[in-house]
Order: C-alpha cells, then structure tokens, then sequence
C-alpha cells in the first residue's frame, strides 16, 4: 500500500507500509541504484489517516534521500553514497569474489533487457537466501580446494551423515537443502566460465539433489465456497474476496495480496486483472467469474470507502468504520475487546486469517493451505479437458514447455485463459462438486464502476 506523508508539506517518497515508515523510490530510482530505506514506526500521534504519525527524524531522512535523488536526475554528483549497500570484499579468485561477481553479472543481464526487480521478486531470488548458507564454508576458499566430503560425510566419531547437506537438512528442510545446492551448481558453472574451477569437477555432483516431494494436496469447489462463507459470517470480508478471486484467478497468495484497481481491464466476457507476477515478472490475465465477481463487489459495498487506484484490494477485519462517511461497518470490536485497525493484507496476517478461518471450516487437523488453491484449479482444468496451453495462459507459467513460441504468436491471451476457466466448470462437475448461489449475481460492469482514482481513505 502507498500512502502519502501527511500534513503541510507532502514529502515525496515517504510512504506508510507494513506498519513503518519507508521512503520507496520509484522504478525510475531503482534503475539509478536507489533502494528502499526502511524508517520509525511513527506515533505515537495518529496522522490524518490515522496511522502512527511518522516522526521529524523521518522527515528530514526522507529529504535528504529527495536531495540526493535530485542531484542524480539533475546530472550532479551526489552529496555522498546513501543508497547502496556495502559490497563485501573477498579474496581475489575465491568462492566469494566468484559469488559477487555473479550477482553482478546477474543483474546487469536483467537490466540490459529492461527488467528492474520488484521488492518482492528481490525477497524471493534464491541465490542470497543460499548464500548464507554457502559464505560461512566457502566464501573465502579457493573453488578446486573443496571437496566432496565438505557436503557430505560420515562423522567418525558418532557413525552419523555430517556435513552442509545434512545440516540443512536437520535445522530447516530437505527443501532448503535442495534449493541451496541448485544454486551452488549454478555458481560452480558460472565459476567455471570465469576460469576459476574446472566445469566438470563440481564436488557436489558426488551425490543427487534429490528434490522435495511435490505438494499434492487439492481443494474442492464446495469447500472453498465454504471457506468463504466462513470467513464472511466471522467478518473476515477482505479475506473472503480474496479467497474468491484467489480460487477463480488461479494466482499465488503473493499475486493476490498485491492486487488493485489500477490493474482491472474488461472484455466482452467481463472484467479481469492484467498483472505481472511477483515471482516471475511474466504478464498474466487473471480471469473471473460471475461469483467471485459478485463476492468483489459485495466487499467493496462491505468495505464502505473508495480506495486508491494503486493500493492494494484486500484489507484485514478491524474495529472502525473505514471512513466518517461510510455506509457500511467494518467487523465488529473483535480480539477480545481490542480495537483493531483495518490493513493491507501482508503474509504474515493472511496466512493467520486464513488458519483460523479453515479452523472454523474444517476443524484443527485440516493442513491444506491457500496456495494449494492454485493447483486444485488445474486439476480441474485437467478434468475438464483443458489443454496445457490454456494452462499455461491461465496461471502464466511454463507448463507447456514452449515459452518463446507462446510469447511470440500468443501473448497473454485472455481468450484462452477463459477456455480453461469453461474446463474448470466441467471438470468440477466432474468432480461431483456442484456451484452454490449463496452470493447474488452482481452486474458485470459494477466492478469496472470501482477502477476510479480516489482519496486516501480517512
């Protein structure tokens, strides 16, 4: 979400997100090297829309972070480096400057094609997350000094596997473990193309990286229409819609949470979000249908206040109207008497919302998540015919294994993910899974009424 800094002065770039203060550059600044500066939390002071007001020493960080963005679009030198972090310096021809350079070569692949990464595909890149793994053990080791037995070995002395691999594997998961030999394998090719190491004497390809088991659980039609009436009655009226949308569209819980107006379009079927995926940046046309379109506007009406082109759709329940001049409440007094303030739905808050609210469904041992939604809708798909192109324009992946064909004579083609939405209604009958009408049928053009710019909520 981007709200703007309150009171006389408006101070371009600070901004109130994730419950702090931030100054966020824009994409344009990224390109430059710019990052996001995390600040307070504000208060204690309310502000006028009422989040914690941010603080003087805010203020004057968030000038003179403009200051120096200024000099840079003016041409200037800048003051001094504020904004990019501290490189690390390893041993010249080791795993480390290796790792560096990488990184670097990395990203001025992206740029050269015109790609600058969003702050959570940045969060969800696999090669800083190994790395923490990788540096403490080899970062400042020569590449053809390590050997097989540094990932894996038999500790003498108690009989039991030792090593990288099995330490991943005991503190976090064998998904870990996969993950963070992939992307040594990668380094290790990337190592040998700038003549550190010999390509074919990866020491880790003494042993497999055998993948994790793939997830396999799948939900039905009626229970997440159950899930969703759950989540309505309990006043969880953003969680509801989100499930909704969130079942039709086929997208990711972080795709979802990051929906807003600003990316309705409409065709003659009805309206749909254009998107790019947070994950992988390919576009995607995240169709809907009448249902989850009808429970949409229902929360929008619920919610009782017009939200900015940009901010995000899908808020937490709290304890107060949204606006003075709403005609709808917002829940109820809930959290045992607390007064609890409406937010943008982060990871954190969805993934809790949603435990409780399939508690409620479905009882305390039910283990399904909300991104295995994304695969039941394939299943369906699969049930009812649909075809792995349509798939594949449906959730904007690869699963059809011909990307570039794909990209260059079909392009987000909105038309094919509705034919694969048609599969789903087949393969959920199929299914023996039946459509419920506990939502009334909402004109089709109501949804696109609401893609207006607004003001901040208040």
């Amino acid at each position: 979400m981007r709200i703007r800094a309150v009171g006389h002065d408006k101070i371009r770039h600070l901004v109130y997100s994730k419950g702090g203060w931030r100054w966020q550059p824009t994409t344009k600044m990224r390109r430059a090297g710019f990052h996001n500066v995390k600040l307070s939390k504000g208060g204690p002071e309310l502000d006028t829309n009422r989040f914690p007001a941010a603080s003087r020493e805010d203020k004057l960080k968030a000038v003179e972070l403009n200051s120096e963005w200024d000099a840079v679009r003016k041409g200037l030198p800048a003051p001094r480096k504020l904004v990019e972090k501290p490189l690390a310096v390893y041993p010249q021809g080791s795993v480390g400057d290796a790792f560096m350079r990488s990184m670097a070569l990395r990203k001025a692949g992206r740029l050269a094609k015109g790609v600058v990464w969003t702050v959570e595909q940045e969060k969800r890149d696999s090669w800083p997350r190994a790395w923490k793994w990788l540096e403490p053990r080899f970062a400042d080791c020569d590449p053809r000094t390590i050997e097989p037995e540094h990932f894996l070995r038999i500790d003498q002395a108690t009989g039991q596997a030792t090593g990288l691999v099995p330490e991943i594997e005991r503190k976090v998961s064998i998904t870990e473990r996969h993950m963070v030999i992939k992307v040594w394998r990668a380094l290790w090719k990337k190592m040998a193309g700038m003549k550190y190491c010999d390509e074919g004497k990866d020491p880790s390809k003494t042993f497999p990286n055998t993948p994790p088991k793939p997830r396999d659980q799948v939900w039905y039609r009626g229970e997440v229409y159950k899930l969703v009436q759950v989540a309505w009655r309990h006043g969880y009226y953003g969680l509801a819609a989100l499930l909704a949308v969130a079942w039709d569209s086929q997208l990711s819980p972080i795709d979802n949470r990051s929906l807003t107006l600003a990316q309705v379009r409409g065709d003659a079927v009805g309206p749909f979000f254009a998107l790019d995926r947070a994950k992988t940046g390919k576009a995607a046309a995240a169709t809907l249908t009448q249902w989850s379109e009808a429970i949409l506007v229902a929360y929008f009406e619920k919610f009782g206040a017009e939200l900015l082109d940009n901010a995000p759709l899908f808020w937490t329940r709290g304890g107060r109207p949204v606006s003075r001049t709403s005609k709808g409440t917002w829940g109820g007094d809930h959290g045992g008497g607390r007064h609890v303030q409406p937010r943008p739905y982060t990871k954190s808050s969805l993934n809790q919302d949603f435990r409780e609210v399939r508690r409620l469904a479905f009882g305390k041992l039910e283990e399904r998540q909300l991104q295995d939604m994304r695969r039941s809708g394939a299943v369906e798909g699969d049930a009812g015919g649909g075809s792995v192109e349509d798939q594949s324009n449906k959730m904007a992946n690869t699963i059809n294994r011909n990307e570039r064909l794909r990209k260059t004579y079909n392009p987000v083609n909105v038309a094919s993910a509705r034919r694969f939405d048609e599969a789903r209604a087949k393969g959920a009958k199929k299914l023996e899974r039946k459509e419920t009408e506990s939502f009334p049928i909402t004109p089709l053009g109501k949804l696109l009424e609401k893609r207006k710019p607004a003001k901040p909520l208040k």
